[in-house]
């Protein structure tokens, strides 16, 4: 031992005065060659002191040091050295971002199945497994597994499977888009969902143009979270979150389900879009919006939307900006108004509504029915209401 460490001292003193290729490589030679005669002790203590420099790239000891504990984990996969030197060798390998590891790395994997040693495995291996498919088809199908397992009710390591979904998105591979996907839906818990959703955002690829295909061919619930997703933080650009919102809303319209399970999906996947385009005033939906505002108008009517929804489609009809949607809420105030004068009762809150996103609007096709509501029996918040928007109408 004391000729070891007289050794790494002189070793050390090499490196830390600068040292060639040759210099470098003859050190890295000693180094392992002292670890593969050594004890298990000693050769955790030489991996201890090689890892404090930089001025070598000492990747090939930490490799070393895994190819010794795969071949001797047989005999010592319960040894507290044995994992103390796989844990310092993956986050060397790490440091010196080692590629020609990652291959070793993923054998290691299959042997410990402690957190304590595939967390950071995993962490190592999204650092020098980039570009390599071997290594990515193998995270990819162990975290469809993971995702089946926790489905079915079996219990899982959520850290090591957030640390593959980690993984995934540093590899950042389109492949990964439906593993993350069924991660992110899989209601695992809110870590790994969260984490799967910014893994999704980080990979290359269409991830606007995967979650138009999911909402267009997948059932209701994959559909709803997959325009969540979308709409998460700034998981898109501002473009393509508009995109997105408008394929939502198409599907959405056009959805029938007997399910009522599927129609609370339909209905939430809806509501998300058209705040969206509401937000953005996305004018290349309002014949969509028009559709789903006369859909909205008869569900109210017969209860079965609640008025908020009913009342979030009457203002994305205000953001459209287009004489279509003016039409639309005209009509609808044509008709509220007939029933007022009828003696019918109405709701002030809807009727108030639609006054205010006409006026929004600002098209004269407005200005009959507006104008009407002062000769009817209105309270003063609505004929008020109406007297501005009526200021607001172009001519």
């Amino acid at each position: 031992m004391h000729r070891i460490r007289v050794a790494i001292a002189f070793m050390l003193a090499v490196a830390l005065t600068g040292a060639s290729a040759q210099e470098s490589s003859e050190l890295i030679d000693t180094y392992r060659r002292n670890f593969v005669r050594s004890s298990l002790g000693t050769k955790l203590e030489l991996l201890k002191e090689a890892s404090a420099y930089d001025g070598v790239d000492m990747g090939p000891l930490y490799d070393t040091a895994i190819q010794f504990v795969l071949s001797n984990a047989s005999l010592l996969s319960t040894d507290a050295l044995l994992r103390d030197i796989s844990v310092l060798s993956v986050n060397m390998v790490r440091k010196y971002k080692y590629a020609p590891a990652a291959g070793h790395l993923w054998e290691l994997f299959g042997i410990y199945k402690d957190a304590l040693v595939r967390v950071p495995l995993l962490q190592t291996l999204a650092e020098v497994a980039v570009g390599n498919p071997a290594i990515l088809k193998e995270l990819n199908a162990f975290v469809d597994t993971q995702v089946s397992l926790a489905k079915s009710g079996v219990r899982i390591d959520q850290a090591v499977l957030d640390a593959a979904i980690y993984s995934l998105g540093r590899l950042g591979d389109s492949s990964s888009f439906p593993f993350l996907f069924a991660a992110y839906t899989a209601s695992i818990g809110k870590a790994v969902t969260d984490r799967a959703g910014a893994a999704m955002a980080s990979l290359k690829g269409d991830y606007a143009a995967f979650l138009a295909e999911v909402i267009r061919s997948s059932p209701p619930a994959d559909k709803a979270a997959a325009l969540e997703a979308g709409l998460r933080g700034g998981a898109l650009p501002e473009e393509r979150r508009g995109e997105l919102a408008e394929v939502a809303l198409s599907v959405g319209v056009s959805y029938q389900s007997p399910s009522s399970g599927d129609q609370g999906y339909i209905l939430g996947m809806r509501t998300q879009a058209a705040r969206e385009l509401t937000a953005r005033s996305w004018q290349k939906a309002s014949p969509l919006a028009i559709k789903h505002f006369y859909d909205f108008q008869v569900q109210y009517n017969r209860g079965q939307v609640s008025k908020s929804n009913f009342l979030e489609s009457i203002a994305l009809l205000g953001a459209m900006g287009t004489a279509e949607a003016a039409q639309a809420l005209a009509l609808y105030l044509q008709l509220i108004n007939t029933e007022t004068e009828q003696g019918k009762s109405f709701d002030e809150q809807v009727t108030l509504a639609v006054v205010n996103n006409l006026g929004r609007l600002g098209d004269k096709a407005a200005f009959d029915y507006l104008l009407y509501i002062g000769y009817l029996q209105y309270p003063e918040t609505v004929k008020k209401a109406a007297r501005d928007a009526l200021q607001k109408l172009r001519w």
